[in-house]
């Protein structure tokens, strides 16, 4: 579909809608923040309920919850007048008038101090419950305690069940085909997604679509991992313990202490698993011109998966005063990732006779080490929603190289079944090395109101990841028995990452329920790398440094908002992003290898740039949400893997990373939320979108999708039964496809203590189908390979709830009508 016509039509079914104004009357806000009346701190989690009259009684209008810092929004309100309460267990409510008209769509309540009432604190009831997502056109949140299929997981298990994100057959989260980029607390992380335990994070916000707001390499969409943070008073928190088939076993525990001033919260989690896993390569080798066999390769492969990794943090909050907050928090994770592998290979001729076999094992012997400090200051000026920000983050990581390779090789005799060890056979190799890299991360944000309805957002950031990559493959010589260091398959370079940014971001809201926001960022990248085997550099550099491809340092964004109803509202975002090569793709070394294949990355890669166009519609009907998104998306200059026969040796295919034409893909994707009464939920996700693959010598494009659905029943005695399966079709690629993926998961969980602690059963892949199929297609050779990321499983966890109870009721709750009096 051409380019042009498909943002035409997008943009002409915007503004058809604009235009529809007349329809929609005006809606008021209140905001404000409430205060401890005497300790003078911000009270998150507090609720703001708003009344108006109905006849003879009132009804509630609206309400909201305060956040970290006790401000409160609540929007959509009647213009009339209105009865605003502020409430929190264990306090005396505290309420006013006010009324909102034509020339007065904002009120401002000020601040609200609640003063405790130690009598009401024995009087609460726990009834509320927090919902499963949030779904809105700015992002998606997803409630982590609700997905009970991956308690005691990590964030690659918990992505999996996440709505449109796919988890690849390398553990990477991808969005729309691109990848995510992983942030956790708003700031980019060194770890991989299996080293991050599930059970410390509290939320995953979805954002398909940053804004100038973000760093521009987002082009995959942002997912931001938020961890558990202590927002009640006193002591309290959670151990969780869980144990496996599969030597798999896991240990979480969150301190959180809050007083005054001060709010501490420690995590630390323990994980480990030897996973069995299975593989396997069959190829077929072609004539080029009759398409006949010629020969055949097969090969078996048995992974034994041994993880096991720990990873500790400890945040302090500091409130200097009602405007300053001070963060200050630690990590550090290390831990052993090694897939010892043993691949059993047979080749065999147009007859299907065997002509040779041998195998492969490979004893890996690697570690990693992360270490990272974070300082953020956050200051609230007089003016409501006037804010300064700093954060800052430093990260080191350490990944080791360690691995001995054996490799044997026989030529088969005729009539016998025994064999003869070819020449340079038994082969042994040994890698050497390690990589080490250190982030640098430093962003200034302002927030500026002009007035109520508008406002300014400047910010700067700077970000460095600095890296020396070490790999040696060592090659032992049979005459000398001595290892030599084969140059081609090795790598050891320094590699320097800089990106600095400013950006501007104007956001206005009209009385007739339209919002934009438009925004643009200008970054300075580059890439600097030193290869000392022969001290050539590589890299790349926007802007040059002699001014040229300027236009490719500027990122603008833009984003419309139009509310259609009170339950409907419709969103219209585009931008223009960059994505920059990892590491893994420009690193020479071999990253994956059997007999005939091998992967090796590509230094002299560029960074891809990508434009994406989306019209959201938002509505909630009775206790259904949908959330529905119609894209396009080009990508230019894309990175993709790209296959082809090694230079010396053509029966050996080298896998490499190479910047191809473009991507294109257009399609729908959607979510569904729907709550039947107080036992039964539904969570669903459809993505249907037609993608294209192109490379200056060939094209492959296909209709996909990709469907998830979480079913959620809760029985009497505080008993609740979870189960989710999704399903991915076949995928295209440039040069091949992928087979469709089906799995499911289960889980039953009882709550104990109140329903603060629990004992949870889950059963991971329970028809063991998780398995990724790929397909590589030419003239001359067809392979079809099978690798998996994890196999069928059986856990039990006991989580166990620390602190008073009272911590614990304040943060669900439930709000009795008060008895309102409009007569004032």
């Amino acid at each position: 579909m051409n380019r042009t016509l498909l943002l035409s039509i997008v943009l002409h079914l915007f503004i058809s809608h604009l235009g529809r104004t007349q329809s929609v009357p005006n809606r008021g806000q209140l905001v404000g923040q409430i205060i401890d009346a005497a300790t003078q701190q911000p009270m998150p989690f507090a609720t703001v309920a708003v009344w108006k009259k109905a006849g003879a009684d009132s009804t509630l209008a609206g309400g909201a919850q305060t956040d970290d810092q006790g401000r409160f929004s609540v929007t959509n309100l009647p213009l009339e007048k209105l009865w605003a309460v502020a409430s929190f267990v264990g306090y005396v409510s505290n309420g006013q008038t006010v009324t909102l008209t034509d020339n007065a769509l904002t009120a401002d309540l000020g601040t609200l101090s609640l003063r405790s009432d130690s009598r009401l604190l024995n009087e609460v009831k726990v009834t509320g419950e927090k919902s499963v997502v949030s779904l809105s056109t700015e992002k998606q949140v997803f409630n982590v305690a609700k997905n009970l299929t991956t308690v005691g997981g990590t964030a690659e298990s918990l992505l999996r069940n996440v709505p449109s994100i796919i988890v690849d057959e390398s553990g990477n989260a991808t969005l729309r085909n691109l990848a995510t980029t992983i942030y956790i607390n708003g700031k980019p992380t060194q770890l991989t997604l299996a080293q991050i335990p599930a059970n410390q994070i509290e939320s995953v916000e979805v954002i398909t679509n940053p804004s100038a707001r973000y760093d521009a390499s987002t082009s995959g969409g942002i997912v931001n991992l938020v961890l558990k943070k202590n927002r009640q008073p006193g002591y309290n928190g959670l151990v969780s313990v869980g144990i496996g088939n599969n030597n798999r076993y896991d240990a979480t525990a969150n301190i959180d202490w809050r007083k005054g001033r001060w709010n501490v919260t420690a995590l630390y989690s323990l994980n480990a698993t030897q996973n069995p896993l299975t593989g396997y390569v069959n190829r077929t080798n072609r004539d080029a011109v009759t398409g006949k066999a010629t020969s055949f390769f097969d090969q078996n492969t048995s992974i034994q998966l041994n993880n096991t990794f720990q990873n500790g943090r400890l945040a302090v909050d500091y409130t200097a005063s009602p405007k300053d907050v001070l963060t200050v928090a630690g990590t550090l994770a290390e831990g052993a990732f090694n897939n010892a592998s043993d691949q059993q290979y047979t080749y065999r001729d147009a007859a299907g006779n065997r002509t040779s076999y041998g195998g492969r094992t490979v004893d890996p012997h690697n570690n990693f080490t992360n270490i990272g400090a974070e300082f953020d200051w956050k200051h609230s000026f007089s003016r409501k929603g006037q804010e300064l920000s700093l954060t800052t983050s430093v990260n080191r990581n350490q990944i080791s190289n360690a691995a001995n390779w054996y490799t044997t090789s026989f030529l088969s005799e005729a009539g016998t079944t025994t064999g003869i060890t070819q020449r340079g056979f038994p082969e042994r190799d040994r890698i050497d090395g390690r990589t080490a890299g250190t982030q640098y991360l430093a962003q200034l944000d302002y927030v500026r109101p002009m007035g109520d309805s508008a406002k300014w957002e400047f910010g700067a950031r700077s970000f460095t990841f600095a890296r020396d990559q070490q790999y040696f493959f060592n090659q032992q010589n049979e005459a000398t028995q001595a290892y030599q260091l084969l140059i081609p398959y090795s790598q050891n370079a320094a590699i320097t990452e800089t990106v600095n940014a400013v950006y501007a971001m104007y956001t206005k809201q009209f009385r007739n329920g339209i919002g934009i926001q438009a925004g643009l960022r200008l970054e300075q990248s580059s890439l600097s790398g030193l290869n000392r085997f022969d001290n050539s550099s590589f890299g790349y550099n926007y802007p040059s440094a002699s001014g040229q491809n300027w236009f490719q340092a500027f990122f603008p964004t833009f984003s419309a908002t139009k509310k259609l109803s009170e339950s409907s509202e419709l969103g219209l975002s585009l931008s223009r992003k960059v994505g920059r090569p990892g590491f893994r793709q420009i690193s020479a070394g071999i990253q994956a290898s059997d007999r005939q294949n091998i992967t090796i990355g590509n230094p002299a890669l560029r960074p891809e740039f990508v434009n994406t166009a989306e019209l959201i519609y938002n509505r909630t009907f009775g206790a259904a949400q949908w959330l529905a998104t119609a894209y396009y998306i080009y990508e230019d200059h894309t990175i993709k893997p790209f296959v082809q026969p090694s230079a010396t040796d053509s029966s050996l295919l080298v896998t490499t990373f190479v910047n191809v034409k473009a991507d294109i893909q257009y399609g729908l994707d959607q979510t569904l939320k729907v709550d039947w009464g107080r036992h039964l939920s539904l969570l669903g996700s459809l993505n249907l979108r037609h993608f294209i693959i192109q490379s200056t010598t060939m094209q492959n494009e296909l209709w996909v999708y990709n469907a998830k659905i979480n079913l959620t029943y809760r029985f009497p005695a505080n008993i609740t039964a979870q189960v989710t399966g999704t399903r991915d079709s076949r995928s295209v690629q440039l040069q091949g496809y992928r087979l469709p993926i089906m799995a499911a998961d289960f889980a039953l969980r009882k709550g104990l203590w109140q329903n603060r602690g629990s004992l949870v059963f889950s059963v991971n892949d329970i028809f063991n189908s998780r398995r990724f199929v790929t397909t590589y297609e030419q003239p001359t050779v067809f392979q079809q390979s099978m690798n998996r990321r994890d196999v069928r499983y059986f856990k039990l966890t006991l989580q166990v709830p620390l602190g008073s109870t009272e911590a614990g009721k304040r943060k669900e709750r439930k709000l009795d009508r008060p008895d309102v009096d409009f007569s004032n």
